[in-house]
């Protein structure tokens, strides 16, 4: 009858060996494809654990919610395996490793959202019409996020441009005229833009053009909506 190393192999992973036990086991693994098999599915199994831990840190962290301790503990819906397994319960522990990952994983989703603080309401435009049916308003939104602004476009009762034409949105000083284009407005008449900070700092109004598509980068001049931008 072969005799096998399952106790042998949890304290081979954890280092607590000699090294006369461990040339003994490492000689019967190298014989021994029962234990060679029960071997790395443990190892497998913990590591991807022990993986799923530290993801599970750096994004509390990124977020800037205090650092998980590694030894977290996984939700009582799912227990972590223990470390002695026979060998006939290697196949379950795969799967129980696998439930725990996902649970692992859901608990990161649950803490991401839950420590995300919704994003601010900064500024706010009211866009009136220029080159524009009366009937044509917009309205602009700007939120701050983690790491730059998001300024949403939203406009109502805008004719669909012409053949050969867009509509163009862009940053407007009035005091100098200068002018930052953000991007084409949408066919649907409502488009979100990402800008920093310090380039938003120049600028105090949002103007919409109805361009030539010609590859001309300059402003057509036609303005048909524009409005101040002002705090909250």
């Amino acid at each position: 009858m072969t005799t096998h190393y399952d106790e042998q192999l949890s304290s081979l992973l954890a280092g607590e060996l000699s090294g006369d036990e461990t040339r003994e086991v490492v000689a019967h693994l190298r014989e021994c494809g029962e234990c060679t098999s029960a071997l790395i599915s443990v190892a497998l199994a913990h590591g991807a654990l022990r993986a799923a831990r530290r993801s599970m840190a750096a994004d509390s962290a990124t977020l800037g919610v205090p650092t998980l301790p590694t030894s977290l503990p996984v939700p009582t819906s799912v227990s972590l395996p223990p470390l002695v397994v026979p060998r006939r319960h290697v196949g379950r522990l795969v799967g129980v490793a696998a439930a725990a990952l996902v649970v692992i994983a859901a608990s990161i989703g649950i803490i991401s959202s839950a420590s995300r603080p919704p994003a601010a309401n900064v500024a706010v435009a009211s866009l009136h019409h220029l080159d524009a049916p009366a009937s044509v308003v917009g309205e602009v939104s700007v939120h701050a996020t983690a790491v730059e602004l998001e300024m949403l476009v939203s406009t109502q009762g805008l004719p669909a441009a012409p053949a050969d034409h867009f509509y163009e949105v862009w940053l407007l000083a009035p005091q100098t005229n200068k002018m930052l284009p953000l991007g084409v407005l949408s066919v649907t008449g409502t488009s979100t833009f990402h800008i920093s900070r310090p380039l938003m700092n120049q600028f105090s109004a949002v103007d919409i053009s109805l361009q030539d598509n010609n590859g001309s980068p300059q402003h057509s001049t036609i303005s048909v909506l524009r409005g101040t931008v002002t705090a909250v």
